[in-house]
């Protein structure tokens, strides 16, 4: 097992392999394939394969196989949940249905030439006929279909989230260091964007930036203001990346809609968090928080067996899962 190797250390030591398992360290090119005299195997860890020269592992007929991974795709539905959860403003709505009925007014049945009316809300049981449907009269509820959602930062969850968003038939785009190949793009439904016109054109920004110096507090109240009028933010890369408090500031000015956030720039979360602090001040604050659980799932047992299930095929000669060459 090698973390980080050289593109030399690895020519020097597939010789001798017969499986190679890797996640994403680097390009396995057509002189790494070649060198692998005992190769029956390339197993990818994650689902994105475009750095792996697949006809020169067709040429020399090795199978190559992908498995996703289970804690990335949990990251990748807590983000959809974060994206509905604001999007229909779950967090506000909470109060709405602790208010007691009479505080809404409801509209009395009319007659022609009777002036309108309106009277306290009196709960009544539902059944076909009856229902208070919108009772608090709320015109801020959103879709998810057909949103333009700009990803910054791509890579396996970037791709997981891809593959859900599609099928709602949002318009995905993205920005990352070096740019996808275009069959990778075609394949996830994708468009590439510099972070400057993916900030412009997104109506959900979705963070997963790693932690870099140069990314700290990437995301400041500059490049917030250059946001979408209404836009969202969801969070689940570097918490450190983000400047709270420009957020906060954000959708108080009304200017963001919501954000939703499982990172945080000091874990656990410090109770005078400009985002928490506002979410609990303002009951209407469109603000859903969570405690950095999105690659938790409840399936308790690990995942690395998974990960060589493949090799232990190959060596059986059974068919292997998820092979893309």
């Amino acid at each position: 097992m090698r973390r980080f190797p050289s593109r030399d250390e690895i020519i020097g030591l597939i010789p001798q392999a017969d499986v190679l398992i890797t996640e994403r360290s680097g390009v396995i090119d057509r002189d790494m394939i070649a060198a692998g005299k005992r190769l029956k195997l390339i197993q990818r860890i994650g689902s994105l394969y475009y750095d792996i020269d697949l006809a020169a592992a067709r040429e020399r007929n090795i199978p190559v196989a992908i498995r996703p991974i289970r804690s990335v795709i949990a990251v990748a539905e807590q983000l959809m949940m974060e994206m509905l959860g604001v999007l229909r403003r779950v967090m506000p709505l909470q109060q709405v249905v602790r208010t007691p009925p009479e505080t809404f007014m409801l509209s009395a049945p009319l007659k022609p030439g009777d002036t309108p009316t309106e009277q306290p809300f009196t709960p009544r049981r539902t059944n076909e006929d009856i229902f208070a449907y919108n009772w608090s009269r709320q015109n801020k509820v959103g879709l998810l279909y057909h949103k333009t959602v700009g990803i910054l930062g791509f890579g396996e969850i970037g791709a997981e989230l891809s593959r859900r968003l599609t099928n709602w038939e949002c318009q995905i785009i993205y920005s990352k260091r070096a740019r996808l190949p275009q069959e990778t793009e075609r394949q996830l439904g994708i468009s590439y964007r510099s972070q400057e016109d993916l900030l412009r054109e997104s109506d959900i920004v979705v963070c997963l930036l790693p932690y870099f110096p140069e990314t700290d507090q990437w995301l400041n109240a500059a490049r917030i203001s250059t946001m979408k009028r209404g836009a969202i933010l969801c969070e689940a890369g570097s918490g450190s990346v983000v400047d709270e408090s420009a957020v906060a500031d954000a959708i108080r000015s009304g200017h963001l809609a919501g954000a939703a956030f499982d990172t945080y720039e000091w874990e656990p979360i410090k109770q005078d968090n400009p985002l928490l602090a506002l979410a609990n001040s303002d009951p209407t604050a469109n603000i859903v928080l969570t405690p950095h659980i999105g690659s938790c799932n409840d399936i308790p047992k690990s995942e690395f067996p998974e990960f060589y299930a493949n090799a232990v095929r190959v060596m059986n000669g059974e068919p292997l899962e998820r092979r893309v060459a």
